[in-house]
């Protein structure tokens, strides 16, 4: 092979790799592996790159089975009805906190959940959406009551 020939067989492999790095950041920014659309969101001004899950097993499996959930990454559950929400920990195997959320507004925060925890927890009052973040989010990030939520 001459020296032009591995030149444009470098040049041809290095732009397959580039186009196929660029298009997994862009696949990964959209949807996840496990098909559910990417919202960018906003507690109090803080930025999560969250799931969204709308339909009723996705809502029911949640982050069940997740073995991480990084950093200002989480799940937001658009609920069918605004209504008082339950969530549970069945077959969770990280620790969360939960945020309620109802017309823009947080409406409570259940912190540091453990995944053995049997409990149901229960929305302080209607909420339209929720979202699951990990454990320690809400008090790293100073979150309360009726700060501003925003989905983009």
């Amino acid at each position: 092979m001459t020296n032009k020939a591995k030149t444009k067989f470098f040049i041809i492999i290095a732009a397959v790799a580039f186009v196929a790095i660029l298009t997994n950041y862009i696949f990964s920014e959209v949807v996840t592996v496990h098909g559910n659309l990417i919202k960018r969101v906003t507690v109090n001004g803080i930025l999560v790159k969250a799931e969204l899950v709308q339909s009723e097993d996705k809502i029911e499996k949640g982050l069940a089975g997740r073995v991480e959930l990084p950093d200002r990454r989480g799940m937001l559950f658009q609920m069918p009805e605004d209504d008082e929400q339950h969530f549970w920990m069945k077959g969770m195997l990280i620790p969360i906190d939960i945020i309620w959320i109802e017309n823009g507004r947080v409406t409570g925060c259940e912190k540091n959940i453990q995944p053995s925890d049997p409990r149901v927890f229960n929305s302080p009052s209607y909420a339209g959406y929720v979202l699951e973040v990990p454990a320690g989010f809400c008090d790293a990030n100073q979150i309360k009551v009726n700060d501003e939520f925003k989905m983009y």
